[in-house]
């Protein structure tokens, strides 16, 4: 930390401490701010920002949550946050007030990567917004679109069990977060522009992954600037000079891909041959709006931030996911044998698992919601109040973050029965799903705000999973698979990869 923004930290700090001292020997009740609701006592300027770390802070929320209820108040530097624990808070807050509460909340290090707020993540609800989200619904995640790529997704994953049979003949451990990782990867970059960009035999999967790796975890790492606007200009903790080093790379790869595309149609028009592709990079430069309150066209920038949300949001939640969900399966013996022995009922050992094979799968599915509850990519919905409001009574002022813990809710016995346990059976007969309208079960969000990309994700995660376990037994260290400890950014990652040996059980024939 530099010199100047030490010194001020030290000033605050005395500041606050005279003032928490003062406030003991006086007493008095404690408000955050004029009707707020219940919370633990901050200090002046400071708030509760001494009371959480950030690398955890999914887990202090709940704590918090079992001593004041299941709406709380915090105040983070003079920032003033609202948390809700429940259900039925988190349907109040992103349901019934989904109207003021329909902003995410950017911080500095996301400002980078979505191109100040252009991306469809941080977009504010307006014009751009709907025009990039239809775009997207339209040309990747609509039920007909997702139909017409599914004979991608099933050569991109079997031809990843094809490599994994092949790598199985040294008996060699594998990672699977990094297999799965580059195949998600070539998934997305077809969708977006028509081709594979990674290859298992070369390092730029795994560097993309671990590029992917630090990002979410300065995305997700407490920044004294977003709390305290005077220490921006000097970026104390480095956060943002970090990620601008992760950012121009992949905004030279950005770039690349525009280009390369602008240059291919002009090759088209002067021969008077179509060469558009017909993917999400066409739709992008194609888009045109005769509306005046319209976008009239994309900015660079704007493409590139979709670009950025594509590549970065779905190859990671995916990726990260499947690893928990492998993890808890494999641990978990009697859930594993039970979802080969309905795989080996529905589709049997001569040929691969296919995607239209999920609907006759219903244990595996309960399996897949379960993982979606216990491992939720993202542990917090944060939503930004555009206006003041009254929530249950208590007042919440302009511009202050609202905060549904997911994770915590996933973990609460008042919620769910054994709530730690990993058990499928949970959900089987349970109209209970991951589409938003169950609030006690919100792994993709809710409302217009939900996760364009859910559809595919969620197809993404059960494919993978039934691809694995059915083509594959997996020999793995027990201290690996057992130890579920965390890797906390923005998002939640297993923090140590699965390694194992991938050992066939159907026909040889099927991998050949």
């Amino acid at each position: 930390m530099e010199a100047f923004p030490l010194c001020m930290m030290i000033a605050l700090l005395s500041v606050a401490a005279y003032f928490f001292i003062t406030r003991l020997v006086h007493g008095g009740k404690y408000e955050n701010w004029k009707n707020s609701p219940p919370g633990p006592v901050g200090w002046p300027i400071l708030g509760n920002l001494l009371q959480l770390r950030s690398s955890q802070i999914h887990e202090h929320l709940f704590k918090l949550s079992k001593i004041h209820g299941p709406l709380f108040s915090l105040k983070l530097g003079p920032k003033p946050v609202i948390v809700a624990a429940s259900p039925e808070m988190a349907r109040i807050i992103l349901k019934e007030q989904e109207a003021v509460f329909s902003n995410h909340v950017a911080n500095e290090t996301s400002l980078v990567m979505s191109y100040d707020a252009t991306s469809l993540v941080y977009s504010p609800m307006g014009t751009r917004w709907r025009v990039l989200r239809r775009i997207l619904n339209e040309n990747v995640f609509s039920t007909r679109a997702l139909d017409n790529f599914t004979p991608l997704r099933k050569q991109k994953v079997h031809g990843l069990l094809k490599q994994l049979y092949s790598a199985s003949s040294s008996k060699n451990p594998v990672n699977i977060g990094e297999w799965v990782f580059i195949t998600v990867a070539n998934i997305t970059s077809n969708l977006t522009c028509s081709k594979s960009l990674f290859e298992y035999t070369t390092k730029e999967g795994r560097e993309m992954k671990e590029s992917l790796r630090e990002l979410m975890k300065l995305l997700g790492t407490g920044n004294v600037a977003d709390f305290f606007p005077l220490f921006k200009p000097f970026d104390p903790q480095g956060l943002k000079r970090r990620t601008l080093e992760i950012f121009w790379k992949y905004d030279a790869s950005y770039e690349k891909l525009i280009d390369e595309r602008l240059k291919e149609r002009e090759i088209g028009i002067n021969n008077n041959t179509k060469k558009e592709k017909g993917d999400m990079l066409d739709a992008l430069l194609n888009y045109r709006s005769d509306k005046d309150d319209d976008l009239r066209t994309l900015s660079r920038n704007m493409i590139k931030s979709l670009l950025s949300d594509m590549f970065i949001a779905s190859t990671e939640t995916s990726t990260s996911t499947v690893e928990w969900g492998m993890a808890e399966i494999l641990k978990n013996s009697d859930v594993h044998k039970k979802i080969v022995l309905e795989l080996d009922q529905v589709v049997g050992k001569d040929r691969f698992v296919e995607e239209s094979d999920i609907g006759n799968l219903p244990y595996l599915q309960a399996a897949v919601k379960e993982v979606f509850r216990l491992h939720p990519a993202a542990p917090l919905i944060t939503r930004r109040a555009y206006e003041a409001c009254e929530v249950s009574g208590y007042h919440f002022p302009k511009d202050c973050v609202a905060v549904v813990n997911i994770w915590g809710m996933a973990r609460d016995p008042s919620i769910w029965e054994e709530p730690c346990k990993f058990k499928p059976e949970r959900f089987i007969g349970s109209k209970i799903d991951v589409k938003g309208q169950d609030f006690n079960l919100l792994p993709f969000g809710c409302g217009k705000r939900i996760c364009v990309g859910w559809p595919l994700a969620h197809r993404t995660v059960q494919f993978y999973l039934a691809a694995f376990l059915h083509a594959f037994e997996w020999e793995c260290p027990p201290e690996v698979v057992d130890n579920m400890e965390e890797f906390v950014g923005i998002t939640i990652q297993k923090a140590k990869s699965i390694i194992a040996i991938p050992k066939p059980r159907l026909s040889t024939s099927v991998y050949l």
